[in-house]
């Protein structure tokens, strides 16, 4: 049996897709959250043997080596590409976003449009991929549905995200949204599904503000976490600017979703990918009205699952 190892230095964003795309592949997975001693993981580069650059709290990575290999981030990049040469050339190898180093020692490198990478092994994303799907949401709806039976239509669902290494989110951001979720309530007079990420800061501020609210619906993620069911039911979604994994998966849904800008983040990556879907017509940014319209969703993770598939003759 073909095995596959996913690599990631544990940022939820890069887990997210390595996770996806492993499982679209279909092969047994073990995922390995690797860091890099200073100044080895800082560099990214693959001087000298990085198998061997490991920080004490990373996973082991020992032979048997996989057959497939999955990283995301340049700093697991030199990590899968050491296994490669460590397993004699036998294991397939796949990074998710550009490595910067050594394109062409990779077998597949997947990266967004937005990264203008370009190579014969490269292929190009209209976001990020993830391990949001169709059958996921309706399974999502039949398991947790009824939490939400009581609850007034329309539904509109909330994706909050947070801290970034580029955006240290201040409180008073948190209290921003917090007056946005009781407009849109107001504004549909229908229910909020609210979700926030292990990024969210000050969640203790949410909880508080929220908790006696009626008609909103706050997830907590460390108890329960109905993801799936929340994309699956909505019949708005309001992500926030900071990620891009986020409003890759609310696209998915077909449903309207719209920008909420974080107080103070300026990060032009994912404010760039969101102004192309901005301009395709595909998103909208909220300025108090809402509105129902229609797109083609997009999910390239499926797409790059057949290829590696026929790469590696499974």
């Amino acid at each position: 049996m073909k095995t596959c190892w996913t690599i990631t230095d544990g940022h939820p964003g890069m887990l997210s897709q390595v996770s996806g795309l492993s499982e679209a592949v279909g092969l047994p997975t073990l995922h390995k959250t690797c860091k890099r001693r200073w100044p080895w993981g800082w560099l990214g580069l693959s001087l000298g043997n990085p198998l061997g650059h490991l920080t004490a709290d990373s996973d082991p990575l020992l032979p048997p080596w996989p057959d497939l290999v999955i990283s995301c981030g340049r700093r697991s990049a030199p990590l899968a590409l050491a296994i490669k040469k460590s397993n004699l050339g036998h294991t397939f190898c796949v990074h998710v976003q550009n490595p910067i180093i050594n394109h062409n020692a990779f077998d597949l490198i997947v990266a967004p449009e937005h990264d203008n990478l370009i190579g014969p092994n490269v292929i190009s994303t209209k976001g990020a991929i993830h391990k949001v799907t169709s059958q996921k949401l309706e399974e999502g709806v039949q398991t947790y549905g009824a939490l939400f039976q009581d609850l007034p239509r329309p539904y509109s669902v909330v994706l909050l995200g947070g801290a970034t290494n580029r955006y240290k989110m201040p409180q008073e951001a948190i209290t921003e949204l917090i007056q946005k979720i009781r407009f849109i309530r107001d504004k549909t007079q229908g229910s909020v599904l609210v979700t926030p990420s292990f990024r969210t800061p000050f969640r203790d501020v949410l909880t508080n503000a929220l908790k006696d609210e009626k008609h909103i619906f706050l997830a907590e993620i460390e108890i329960l976490n109905p993801y799936f069911a929340m994309l699956g039911l909505a019949d708005f979604l309001f992500v926030t600017d900071d990620s891009v994994n986020m409003v890759c998966e609310a696209c998915v849904t077909n449903k309207p979703v719209y920008i909420l800008p974080l107080l103070g983040h300026k990060e032009t990556k994912p404010k760039k990918f969101i102004h192309q879907l901005i301009e395709e017509g595909i998103v909208r940014p909220f300025h108090e009205s809402i509105e129902e319209w229609t797109y083609t969703p997009f999910n390239d993770t499926e797409k790059i699952a057949g290829r590696i598939r026929e790469k590696m003759n499974l």
